[in-house]
C-alpha cells in the first residue's frame, strides 16, 4: 500500500477509519500532528486505505481533444466541429434515445427527444436562450427505467438538475454538457423575434445563431423568412447577439455559477475550440473545431467507439482552458455597478421600448465611453512598445 507523503498528508483519518483489520493507528509526530502508522503484522495488503485516500485519489482533470467530424455536410450545419452529431448517432445505433434543445414552431427553445439519426438535425447549432425542460426529465427517467440507452444534452446546470431529479446513477445514461457562457432570457429572445418579424413583414422560417457562411469566426445571425427575404448580421451588429455577448440579459445565477468547474457532472463536455489555431494549427481551417473533455469512463468508452468518424488530436488541457475560460469562471465585469444598472434598465423597459431602441440605449456604449476605451488601448500599445 501507499500513503501520502508527510508534505501532503492532512491527517484526515480516512485510512484509519476504513481499515478492516484495524492495523492503522493515528499517532502524533514531534510537532504534534497526527499521521497514520501501520502494523505490518496485522496488514493483509487489501489496499483499501490507498484506494480511498483523498490526497492520492484526488479527482484527475479530464483529458482534452480537438475533434472534427469527417462528414463535412454535418460539420457545416453544426456550431463547431460536429462532435455532438457523432455521439448522438452512436447512441441511436444502440436503439437509444437522444435529448437536446431545439426550436418549436414559434421559435421558442425547448428540450425534446429523437430516436432516429435523421431527427438529430433539430439539435444541431447553438441556441442562445434558456430552453424549456418541460416533461423531458420524466421522459428520460421512463426510458432509463425501461433499459433504453439515453443521451441527455444540455447546459451544465440542466445536467445537474437531471441528476438531482433521478436521485441515482444509471449505467444506461450518458450526459453531455457544454462550456456555457450564460443563460439568456427567453423573454428578451421573444421580443427580438417579434421585432424581426415586424421589420421583415413575415414570420421566420429558419434561424441560425452561429452562421458559418463564409467562416466559423466571427459569429453572425442568419434568419430566413417565409417571404423569402434573408437577414444576416455579425455579432457586433445584431441586436440580440449584442445583448447575449454583453451578458446584459443573463440569468442572475449565471453570475455566481456553481457549475463552472472541471469537476463536471456530465460524462462528456463539448465546446467551440477557441484558440485552436494557436494550440493545434493542423486542426484549424476556420470551418469549426470542437473541444471535447472526457469526464468519466462511460464518456471515454463512447468516445473510443466514434473515433473512426472523426479527426481527433489530443491536446494539453491547460492550453485548451486558457482560451476557453468559461469552463471555469464567470465574466467578472458583470459584477460592476455600471453593468448591473444596464441590466436593470434593460428589463425595466423591455415591455416599454421597441427592441431596437432598447438595445441602442442600454447596450451600445456612448461616444465618451468608446473614446475612453480607445485611449486605454492606445496607451497599452505604447507602454508595451516602450518595454520592448
Amino acid at each position: 500500500m501507499t500513503f501520502a507523503t508527510k508534505e501532503y498528508c492532512t491527517g484526515c483519518s480516512a485510512c484509519y477509519s476504513i481499515c478492516p483489520t484495524n492495523c492503522i493507528q493515528m499517532r502524533p509526530d514531534n510537532e504534534g500532528f497526527l499521521y497514520p502508522e501501520i502494523d505490518m503484522k496485522k496488514c493483509t495488503h487489501c489496499n483499501v486505505c490507498t484506494e480511498i485516500c483523498p490526497v492520492l485519489n484526488k479527482k484527475k482533470y479530464p483529458p482534452a481533444f480537438a475533434v472534427i467530424n469527417n462528414d463535412e455536410h454535418i460539420r457545416s450545419k453544426s456550431t463547431s466541429g460536429g462532435i455532438f452529431s457523432v455521439l448522438a448517432e452512436a447512441i441511436i445505433e444502440q436503439d437509444g434515445i437522444v435529448f437536446g434543445a431545439k426550436f418549436d414552431n414559434d421559435f421558442v427553445v425547448v428540450h425534446g427527444s429523437v430516436d432516429t439519426v435523421e431527427g438529430i438535425g433539430v439539435f444541431r447549432g447553438s441556441k442562445y436562450v434558456q430552453s424549456v425542460i418541460g416533461e423531458t426529465f420524466k421522459e428520460c427517467k421512463y426510458n432509463l427505467d425501461n433499459g433504453t440507452k439515453v443521451l441527455f444534452s444540455g447546459v451544465p446546470c440542466q445536467i445537474g438538475g437531471l441528476k438531482a431529479y433521478l436521485q441515482k446513477d444509471y449505467e444506461n445514461l450518458l450526459c453531455v454538457d457544454l462550456i456555457c457562457m450564460s443563460v439568456p432570457s427567453p423573454k428578451v429572445w421573444r421580443k427580438y423575434v417579434e421585432y424581426k418579424t415586424k421589420a421583415s413583414g413575415s414570420r421566420p422560417k429558419t434561424i441560425v445563431f452561429r452562421d458559418k457562411n463564409p467562416h466559423w469566426q466571427p459569429s453572425s445571425m442568419r434568419i430566413e423568412f417565409e417571404n423569402n427575404t434573408v437577414y444576416t448580421a455579425a455579432s457586433n451588429k445584431d441586436y440580440y447577439l449584442r445583448t447575449f455577448f454583453s451578458e446584459i440579459c443573463t440569468r442572475k445565477s449565471c453570475f455566481h455559477c456553481n457549475f463552472r468547474t472541471l469537476e463536471r457532472q456530465s460524462d462528456i463536455t463539448i465546446a467551440d475550440f477557441w484558440g485552436i489555431e494557436q494550440i493545434c494549427p493542423e486542426m484549424y481551417d476556420n470551418k469549426g473545431t470542437s473541444l471535447v473533455l472526457l469526464n468519466s469512463p462511460k464518456g471515454n468508452e463512447l468516445f473510443q467507439n466514434i473515433k473512426g468518424k472523426c479527426r481527433i488530436k489530443a491536446v494539453e488541457l491547460e492550453g485548451a482552458i486558457k482560451h476557453n475560460q468559461r469552463a471555469i469562471k464567470s465574466r467578472e465585469v458583470q459584477h460592476k455597478q455600471s453593468m448591473n444598472k444596464k441590466r436593470q434598465n434593460l428589463f425595466a423597459y423591455l415591455d416599454v421600448l421597441p427592441f431596437d431602441r432598447l438595445v441602442k440605449r442600454y447596450i451600445y456604449d456612448s461616444v465618451v465611453t468608446r473614446g475612453y476605451r480607445l485611449i486605454r488601448i492606445c496607451m497599452g500599445k505604447i507602454k508595451r512598445s516602450i518595454i520592448k
